[in-house]
This record gives structure tokens, C-alpha cells and sequence, in this order.
């Protein structure tokens, strides 16, 4: 897949762990919760980095956008923050 993502506000939003910023990673508590004792950093960190779901935020509306990218699936979601007041 490209490493960018088109907006619901039709802005590109930038998926692309070392290029850009507003990119958090979305670890699972099934992730969190296994016995990481005995692996490297970078084993640790490669493994976290492809089982996590990527979370975005579209810097033109705000927009956060869940991606789930696996060899099998390609899954984007949205979230519209509300309005307040």
C-alpha cells in the first residue's frame, strides 16, 4: 500500500512512521499483555510496529483515522471529533 491516506475532508494524510508526525501506534492489550522477556529492542519494537493499528490525525479537520493494515486485510476508519459547546 502507498504511504499515504486520503481524508474524508479529501486532504493526503501522511501514514509513514518516519516521515511525518501526528502517527501513533495502536497496540493491542493482547500485545501489551504477552511475555516480551528474552527479545531485543529491535525485536520488540519490529513486532509492536507490525501488529499495531496505525492512528492518524488529519492536520486540515482534525479527523483521527485508524488504519489496519495486514497482508490479508486493509481496513481505515474514521472519527470526527465533536463540536464544543
Amino acid at each position: 500500500m502507498g504511504s499515504w491516506v486520503r481524508c474524508k475532508c479529501d486532504q493526503l494524510v501522511h501514514k509513514n512512521l518516519f516521515c511525518g508526525t501526528g502517527i501513533s501506534l495502536l497496540a493491542t492489550e493482547e500485545f501489551l499483555d504477552e511475555n516480551h522477556l528474552g527479545k531485543s529492542a529491535d525485536d520488540l519494537i519490529s513486532d509492536l510496529v507490525r501488529r499495531s493499528e496505525l492512528l492518524l490525525t488529519c492536520w486540515n479537520c482534525g479527523r483521527k483515522i485508524l488504519v489496519k493494515e495486514a497482508k490479508d486485510a486493509f481496513e481505515i476508519r474514521f472519527f470526527k471529533p465533536e463540536l464544543e459547546g
